[in-house]
This record gives C-alpha cells, sequence and structure tokens, in this order.
C-alpha cells in the first residue's frame, strides 16, 4: 500500500510544476530565461506550452498557381523581409545615436550643474567673509600681507554679492 501511494505521488509531481517559462534578451543583449514575464516593452517568447506541430506525413498544401496575388506575395516577401531588416536596423542604429547623444548632454548638464554648485558655495563663503568683517589681508606681488581698507572691504561684499546672484538659485 505504502509503494502504491509514492509511485502515485511521483506520477503527480510533475504535473504539479507545469509553470510557463519565458525567455528574452536584456538591454545587455543577454539571453535570459525565467517564470516571470518580462516587462512589456520586451519582445518575449514563451518556451513552454509550445504547441509542437507532428508531421503528419503528406505534402505541405501549395498556392493555386492561377492565384495572382499569392504569385504576387511570394515575390515581394523575400524585398520586404530585407527592407523591413535593413529598417530595423537603421532605426535601431539611431536609436543607439539618439542614446549616446542624450548620455553626452546629460553629462555636460552634471558637469554645469557641479561647477556652478561649487562657485555659489566659494561666492557664499567671500559673502559671509566680507559681511562678518574683521580684518580680512591678502598677499601682494611682493609676497608681503597687505589689510583690506574700508573701500577694498565694501568692493568686495558688492562682488561678492553680485556673484552669489549670479550662481546661486
Amino acid at each position: 500500500m505504502l509503494i502504491r501511494l509514492l509511485v502515485l505521488c511521483l506520477a503527480i509531481v510533475p504535473l504539479m510544476a507545469n509553470a510557463e517559462i519565458y525567455k528574452w534578451k536584456d538591454k545587455d543583449g543577454v539571453t535570459r530565461y525565467s517564470d516571470i514575464p518580462p516587462p512589456s516593452n520586451i519582445k518575449q517568447e514563451s518556451i513552454r506550452g509550445k504547441k509542437v506541430t507532428k508531421p503528419t506525413g503528406q505534402a505541405p498544401l501549395a498556392p493555386v498557381e492561377g492565384d495572382i496575388a499569392t504569385s504576387l506575395n511570394r515575390n515581394k516577401a523575400p524585398e520586404k523581409a530585407k527592407e523591413s531588416s535593413a529598417s530595423q536596423e537603421d532605426a535601431a542604429k539611431k536609436r543607439a545615436q539618439d542614446a549616446e547623444a542624450q548620455k553626452a548632454t546629460d553629462q555636460q548638464k552634471q558637469a554645469e550643474l557641479k561647477v556652478k554648485q561649487e562657485n555659489c558655495a566659494a561666492a557664499r563663503k567671500n559673502l559671509v567673509t566680507y559681511t562678518t568683517g574683521g580684518r580680512i589681508s591678502r598677499i601682494n606681488e611682493q609676497g608681503e600681507r597687505e589689510y583690506l581698507g574700508d573701500d577694498d572691504l565694501s568692493q568686495g561684499k558688492a562682488d561678492s554679492q553680485k556673484d552669489v546672484d549670479a550662481y546661486c538659485d
């Protein structure tokens, strides 16, 4: 009795593992297999559940020779396939070029934003320095320290306020 139950369980296990398996290529061109379907914008192929046609032993049906539309479509099919594959390749190349151009533009914008943020931080620091007062000095061409007068301080404060207005939002 125990052996019959074990054989029955072993016969049922493969029926329970009847999951759909999907095959697709990700953005890097790597072929992926999963039981979870990929995102809807990716072309997929179902592996399990495919209906495989069995040979019948009979010759396939041939189109009627007198049918003009059939013969025209048969002659145009290879041309359309070539055109569609060429247009798909062109579209893929254009998308790749657009993506590269967008990436370069984004990198340039990021670099400009970083420079602007650094300039803003420096301008605010200078404004705080000129606003708080005290003795401010700088080194002249001879390497000597010289202290700024009232006119230099007010000019520095005005220049740093102008920089804050230009670089900070």
